[in-house]
């Protein structure tokens, strides 16, 4: 006889919401619970109460439009005006006519040769003479004594240099024999007015003649000089200084530029 154990009825199933009652079902089904009372429904929400529109403010009163004011000569047109006229192209471009016949040439600019252009005779003094002699560059020398325009070539200059040089050289020499002469008459015969005294005051005053005489001819032909290798004449002051000196000397060793007879008098 097996032994039997005492039915025991399932627990209580847990109430799904409180107050419902627990539903029981046959041994070892889950016990079925009843569908929970529907919820109570809500009504629609009622709608607001509606404000009234606000009252519309009035148009604010419209301004005139701004007068228009012309477009600057020059600057690009805007949009939706007129094209400005169109300038007429410079003459001479692009293949336009020459001047009609009595008007006015267009400007041309000088176009110097390669090679200088220099006088065919010494008596021409209007250009330089190219390969001059000693003594046709001394008779320019003082024959142009103040011109400051037109050109001088290198013979011109440098013949003239020599000759300067040679004029001071023989000015010092007699005037410093002549004043030792003069000295040792003092110290012998103890006569300091001797003839040798008094002749070299005299070249010391033919020295000061000399100078004064030669300052206007030699800085005209040194102008003239730097006219010939293209260079203006207010460049000779530059030789008032010690740097100054060395680049005027260059200026003026420097050969004849075909550019420079834009310095000659037209």
């Amino acid at each position: 006889m097996t032994d039997q154990q005492p039915y025991e009825p399932p627990p209580a199933p847990q109430q799904p919401y409180p107050g419902a009652p627990p539903v029981y079902s046959a041994p070892g089904a889950q016990p079925a619970y009843p569908a929970p009372p529907a919820q109570p429904g809500y009504a629609a929400p009622t709608a607001q109460p509606g404000y009234p529109a606000q009252a519309g403010y009035p148009a604010q009163p419209g301004y005139p439009a701004q007068p228009g004011y012309p477009a600057q000569p020059g600057h690009p047109v805007q949009g939706g005006y007129p094209s400005q006229p169109g300038y007429p192209a410079q003459p001479g471009a692009q293949g336009y006519p020459p001047p009609a016949y009595g008007a006015a040439a267009y400007p041309t600019y000088p176009v110097y040769p390669a090679v200088p252009r220099g006088a065919a005779s010494p008596d021409d003094l209007t250009l330089p003479l190219y390969g001059a002699t000693f003594g046709q560059a001394i008779s320019r020398y003082f024959t142009k004594y103040a011109t400051f325009t037109g050109r001088a070539s290198r013979s011109e200059y440098w013949w003239v240099q020599l000759f300067l040089a040679l004029v001071w050289t023989v000015l010092f020499v007699i005037v410093g024999v002549l004043g030792g002469v003069g000295a040792a008459q003092a110290s012998t015969a103890g006569d300091s007015a001797g003839w040798a005294a008094a002749i070299s005051g005299l070249f010391v005053l033919i020295m000061i003649v000399v100078g004064l005489g030669t300052i206007v001819p030699s800085l005209a032909i040194a102008w003239r000089r730097l006219h010939d290798a293209n260079f203006a004449g207010p460049f000779w002051f530059l030789s008032l200084t010690y740097i100054g000196g060395l680049v005027v000397l260059v200026f003026t060793i420097l050969p004849s530029n075909a550019q420079g007879q834009r310095f000659d008098r037209l």
